[in-house]
């Protein structure tokens, strides 16, 4: 049985103002983490599972046996599910993840930083007395912290080219910064979309680089001079692929690189993003198509609305016995039946 509650607000206060790191890092996972939880049970259908994702717009699900944390999925999961052409169908236990990182409700938030930038998950569950009571992601962390970087207000305004650029060149809009924004500005860009990385762009969108949540939280956990621009942080060899490239090349990169988006290029100037998210909501139909043609973990038989059609057609024209009848509907002891013995009725098979 999925479970799926609502979240906490996505409005969530700041946590505090200024330079206050210190402050934060009194905090507990239990101050910072959603209470709601979205989780599914390990026999549920893989098919189930990518529905869910999408549907709730996340990277990850807890997996659950009776209430108990037993495991995670991951998009990455998904996507090594449907990287290539032969359906693998299947329950939510064969594809999860069963070492999982976990925190209790009272692990310090400096503790769960560290363990999110080490996993490959970008969310992780939390517990208490070992039930699942929330989750928290790099999102969240940022979002707690982003208020230690809030540049001053004297007047050293962002010098970003006209801010935070955002066109609407694919579904969900391009997001993008630039290399003099302040970390703030990418901090609350990222909190606010709940996206896992931002491209770094210049004046007339020519890609420089990338900041990502795993550079973000590194400023966390490190000293960081106050007016630190996203261009000293940022990742500056990005891997990033032409607007004609396929969707197979691309999916086979984030599953090599374990990397969650992608930037997308026409003559080096920044058109758009493909995340792992958009691969699935493309593909979710290769997975139904190919979970209608099981059934309790068996292959259906291929086209059997049309076998019994056929049946049905072929019974139509035999007499007794299975053996053909001419026209004047008399049996012919020469004419047996398709597939049919000469010394033994037809049978229905095994």
């Amino acid at each position: 049985m999925d479970h799926a509650t609502t979240g906490a607000s996505e409005d969530r206060p700041c946590v505090c103002q200024g330079d206050c790191r210190d402050d934060i890092g009194q905090l507990k996972a239990k101050d910072v983490m959603r209470y709601g939880v979205i989780s599914i049970d390990r026999k549920a259908s893989i098919t189930k599972a990518v529905s869910l994702l999408l549907k709730k717009g996340i990277s990850g699900l807890a997996v659950t046996d009776q209430g108990g944390l037993c495991g995670m999925l991951s998009q990455k999961d998904l996507l090594k599910l449907i990287d290539g052409t032969q359906y693998l169908p299947g329950l939510v236990e064969d594809y999860m993840t069963r070492d999982v990182t976990s925190f209790d409700v009272e692990d310090r938030l400096a503790l769960v930083c560290e363990g999110l930038i080490e996993s490959h998950f970008r969310r992780a569950p939390v517990l208490y007395q070992q039930k699942l009571a929330g989750m928290i992601s790099r999102g969240d962390l940022i979002c707690a912290y982003k208020e230690a970087f809030r540049p001053a207000q004297d007047g050293s305004a962002s010098v970003a080219c006209n801010g935070a650029l955002a066109e609407d060149v694919m579904r969900h809009g391009l997001l993008a910064v630039h290399p003099r924004s302040p970390l703030y500005d990418a901090m609350d860009m990222i909190a606010r979309y709940r996206v896992t990385g931002l491209p770094v762009v210049d004046a007339v969108m020519y890609l420089v680089g990338i900041v990502t949540e795993k550079d973000l939280l590194h400023c966390v956990t490190r000293p960081t001079p106050a007016g630190t621009t996203v261009e000293s942080i940022m990742t500056r060899e990005v891997i990033a692929f032409d607007r004609k490239a396929t969707l197979d090349e691309i999916c086979a990169c984030l599953i090599e690189k374990d990397i969650h988006r992608v930037p997308i290029l026409d003559q080096g100037r920044l058109v758009g993003t493909v995340s792992r998210s958009d691969i699935l909501r493309k593909r979710a139909a290769v997975l139904k198509l190919g979970a209608a043609r099981w059934e309790d973990g068996r292959p259906r038989r291929a086209a059997r609305g049309r076998d019994r059609r056929m049946a049905a057609q072929q019974s139509a024209m035999e007499g007794p016995g299975g053996y053909r009848c001419r026209a004047d509907h008399s049996p012919s002891r020469t004419e047996p039946g398709p597939g049919v013995s000469r010394s033994q009725p037809d049978s229905d098979g095994p």
